[in-house]
């Protein structure tokens, strides 16, 4: 009895629970979800600025704005042995209204008018952060809005954490076929089981210059493979 359970028996593990397969396979498989992860420091940093601009008319806050926003690029291209590069600017211009004080007196909801170009940065040395990060709050010209940690997709850890992963389907995959009596075969099919993330890591915007920035000693990546293998009659 044994030996014809053994050679229609179908198992599939995902996340440690085993289901029974259709019958219907040519023959009996399983499949096992694995799970790998790596501590690994950052390899970069993002920081988003901004130059904020308000007047009383359009044509005011445009012209004055336009002088701004040139000399903070300009701060920002004196920041490139720093390691700092713009990736991306985008620019806005909206009307805000003040909400009116009831009895308030005739003409105090005039519109006023705001201007704003947004610098996303990056910087690759790390060591120069805190360094860069002060230089932009220092030309008086930034609204800093938030600084993130991160890592790159070509770093080094990711394949460490997809071979983890493959570890990790491997050592359950035996351990599901010994307690079920049987052998593994050959593996018959390999799926990567997502993105390795998160890979970055936000703190609270440095407004207060007199804390220095220190970016994190290391970022968590994760990665997750699905493995199929023939079980051996």
């Amino acid at each position: 009895m044994r030996s014809v359970f053994s050679a229609i028996l179908v198992l599939i593990v995902s996340g440690g629970i085993a289901a029974a397969q259709p019958a219907d396979r040519s023959e009996p498989q399983i499949t096992v979800h694995g799970q790998g992860e790596v501590h690994v420091p950052p390899d970069h940093a993002k920081l988003t600025v901004a130059v904020v601009t308000k007047a009383s008319s359009l044509d005011a806050a445009t012209a004055a704005h336009r002088d701004r926003a040139q000399r903070a690029a300009n701060a920002l291209d004196g920041l490139k042995n720093e390691g700092l590069t713009i990736k991306q600017s985008t620019f806005a211009l909206n009307e805000i209204r003040v909400p009116v004080r009831p009895n308030a007196p005739q003409g105090q909801d005039k519109p006023e008018y705001q201007a704003t170009t947004t610098f996303e940065l990056q910087l690759d040395k790390l060591d120069a952060v805190d360094r860069a990060i002060t230089a932009v709050a220092a030309t008086g010209l930034f609204e800093v809005r938030n600084l993130r940690f991160g890592i790159e997709d070509r770093n080094p850890g990711l394949n460490e954490a997809r071979k983890k992963a493959v570890e990790d389907a491997q050592a359950r995959a035996s351990t599901y076929a010994q307690a079920a009596g049987v052998s593994l075969g050959d593996v018959l099919r390999i799926d990567e089981g997502g993105s390795a993330g998160p890979r970055e890591f936000a703190l609270a915007a440095p407004m207060a210059r007199s804390v220095k920035v220190v970016p994190p000693e290391t970022l968590t990546l994760t990665a997750s493979v699905t493995m199929t293998w023939r079980i051996k009659q």
